[in-house]
């Protein structure tokens, strides 16, 4: 099938630039931006056309970046003491650039920091601006900006801790030791499997959802870290056992409702 739709990806980071280069594969055109003159020529040698855009936080872009069907927002929040609504201006200054361009489909990168560490399962409608962390708050907010829009149609996916090519779980705590919450279940999503569900999301029309995106499986920490240590060769930490602040990041609803397999 010949889909040829255009995509513009906002941040051709560790996920960003690999999920772009997986849609070029699969006939998509694709617009990926970077801050980073330097990596104009990674992203163009990837069959991906280049641009560089700043959000500091006004909107500086050139070219035709949204000149596109869809736009994927991947924006790592950064945490600035001087001007805590940092991140939210920039999106919101972002917002009126999509207004006035041919975007009217948006794939908003959250995360499940939304929810609260209750000790309990959560899915999608338990996020609540009284019951998470600054950050958590600060994050729905941003969500929100974009679904309100009624001349979008926005799909928000939370991920859980991404993990795969230089970001081996096995070195974020190799040898250290007396780490707390050695029994607490662990919520990560590989990269594999991120990209994955953007392309479920992207191809088959998921419009207007809210889907976490984390594996179905919650291995304690020791478990999940000290295999990853065995795997690479690395001395494993050493983790109290015992459980402190936590939730379990339920992807039920992503599963049910598309069908999508986890291959992690």
């Amino acid at each position: 099938m010949n889909r040829r739709k255009t995509i513009s990806i906002l941040g051709c980071g560790w996920l960003g630039l690999p999920l772009a280069s997986d849609l070029v594969k699969n006939d998509y055109r694709v617009k990926g931006s970077t801050t980073h003159i330097a990596k104009l020529s990674t992203i163009r040698s990837l069959g991906i056309q280049p641009f560089l855009v700043n959000l500091d936080p006004e909107y500086k872009g050139e070219g035709h970046f949204m000149d596109s069907e869809i736009l994927l927002i991947n924006l790592p929040p950064r945490n600035r003491s001087e001007d805590p609504d940092y991140h939210e201006k920039q999106l919101r200054n972002l917002l009126r650039q999509v207004s006035k361009s041919p975007i009217d489909k948006v794939v908003f990168i959250s995360s499940t920091s939304v929810y609260p560490n209750n000790g309990k399962e959560v899915s999608e409608g338990d996020a609540s601006m009284n019951a998470t962390s600054r950050a958590g708050i600060s994050l729905l907010a941003m969500e929100e900006i974009f679904r309100s829009d009624s001349n979008l149609k926005s799909t928000i996916i939370r991920f859980g801790g991404l993990y795969g090519p230089d970001r081996n779980p096995a070195r974020f705590f190799s040898g250290t030791n007396e780490i707390p919450g050695g029994e607490n279940p662990v919520n990560m999503i590989h990269l594999d499997d991120a990209i994955g569900v953007i392309k479920e999301v992207i191809e088959n029309d998921y419009w207007n959802y809210t889907f976490n995106a984390c594996s179905p499986k919650h291995p304690s920490k020791i478990t999940f870290y000290n295999q990853a240590a065995i795997d690479s060769g690395l001395n494993p930490p050493r983790f109290v056992m015992n459980t402190t602040p936590h939730k379990i990041v339920s992807s039920d609803f992503l599963i049910e409702t598309t069908g999508y397999h986890f291959s992690h």
